[in-house]
């Protein structure tokens, strides 16, 4: 008889979870391209700044779109201290500045439209070059987060 109320109970508890509790959406990135790149024509000068701009419809940003819950804003975050490293030498170039672009907003916002999916997402960045730096390709893939806001 105890065991009988206690698979009732247990029953009526994950019944009531099941009926009360919301979906769950994780947020999923869907990769373009992820890696940022500076072709070696671009890099062979010292003291420029080099930009890789999604406003400027740059093809060698960070593109990308994510998943998660229709109505929902999401945030980008990305940690500072990142480089880009030279193709064949042990030369790297630090990341001045990241700029977000296509659906992201300037501070790196965005919203999951109602199919359940982002605009295309880019992110940009410039860099200075140094007297040291050889011309060359310079990439690198940028590690980033996404949040929901």
């Amino acid at each position: 008889m105890n065991s009988l109320f206690e698979c009732v109970v247990k029953y009526a508890m994950y019944i009531g979870l099941t009926l009360y509790s919301s979906p769950f959406y994780a947020l999923e990135i869907i990769p373009e391209n992820m890696e940022v790149k500076f072709p070696g024509m671009y890099i062979s000068g010292s003291g420029q700044n080099a930009d890789a701009n999604p406003a400027n419809d740059q093809i060698y940003v960070v593109r990308f779109y994510v998943e998660g819950e229709p109505g929902k804003k999401i945030v980008v975050s990305l940690p500072s201290n990142q480089y880009l490293n030279h193709s064949q030498k042990s030369k790297r170039l630090r990341i001045k500045k990241f700029y977000f672009g296509c659906g992201l907003s300037k501070r790196g916002r965005a919203k999951i439209k109602g199919n359940g999916r982002s605009k295309l997402l880019c992110i940009g960045t410039k860099v200075k070059i140094g007297a040291n730096h050889p011309a060359g390709l310079y990439t690198s893939t940028i590690p980033f987060e996404v949040n929901y806001k």
